[in-house]
C-alpha cells in the first residue's frame, strides 16, 4: 500500500524525497519551540501572537516531514500532511 507521502512525491508533485538532515531537523524543532514560547507573551498583540503560533506550527510540521525524508514544494502542503 502506498503512503500519502509516497503518492505525493515525485516530479511535479507536492513532495520530493530528500534524505533527512539532523541539523536542519534540530533547528526546526528549536525554532518551533522558541516561537511557541514567544506566542505565550501576553504583552504582544494578538496578531503577533497568532503569527508566532502559526509559524511555530509550520516549523514543527516541517520538522516531521523532514524527519521522514521529504521536502515540500509549497507551504500549505506541510499542514495538509
Amino acid at each position: 500500500m502506498t503512503s500519502a507521502f509516497e503518492s505525493l512525491s515525485g516530479p511535479s508533485k507536492a513532495l520530493r524525497a530528500e534524505p533527512p538532515d539532523k541539523r536542519e531537523f534540530e533547528g526546526l524543532i528549536r525554532s518551533g519551540h522558541a516561537r511557541l514560547n514567544d506566542a505565550l507573551n501576553t504583552s504582544l498583540s494578538i496578531e503577533s501572537r497568532f503569527d508566532l503560533a502559526y509559524n511555530a506550527a509550520h516549523a514543527l510540521c516541517l520538522a516531521a516531514l523532514r524527519w521522514h525524508g521529504y521536502r515540500p514544494s509549497n507551504r500549505y502542503v506541510v499542514f495538509q500532511l
